[in-house]
């Protein structure tokens, strides 16, 4: 009886360490990583195409967003407002690449605080509490 057990358990081990024929891959494998011997062209979106102004997240206040677009627009930001503005949801409808649109927009949305904005020849922005 003992012998059978062994014998048993032998062919058992034996099974458990039998592995399956490797499956033969080398018709169908490619590299993950190959490289190309010239460069190729990626199109990306035109810079155009994306707006210059709008509200982004990283845009804390409205001088902040203000400073922002006067940098893009090549100009300085010039704040005589008596204090700074919260955002609000009204601006995130603004995706110009014009710079008046966009501030005629924000006009709109601060009309009640009496925003005076005025863009100079020199490209800076001045913002102001009308009277």
């Amino acid at each position: 009886m003992t012998r059978l057990m062994g014998a048993l358990l032998l062919a058992g081990l034996l099974q458990a360490c039998a592995a399956p024929k490797p499956v033969d891959i080398s018709d169908n494998w490619k590299p993950v990583n190959t490289l190309a011997a010239k460069p190729q062209e990626i199109p990306l979106k035109e810079e155009n195409e994306l707006p210059r102004f709008q509200m982004l997240p990283t845009d804390a206040t409205l001088r902040h967003m203000l400073e922002r677009w006067a940098k893009e627009n090549g100009g300085a930001l010039d704040w005589q407002y008596p204090s700074d503005l919260t955002l609000v949801s009204g601006l995130e409808s603004i995706k110009d690449n014009n710079l008046q649109r966009a501030l005629n927009a924000v006009r709109r949305n601060y009309a009640a605080q009496k925003l005076r904005i005025q863009v100079s020849a020199s490209r800076s922005m001045l913002v102001t509490k009308m009277p």
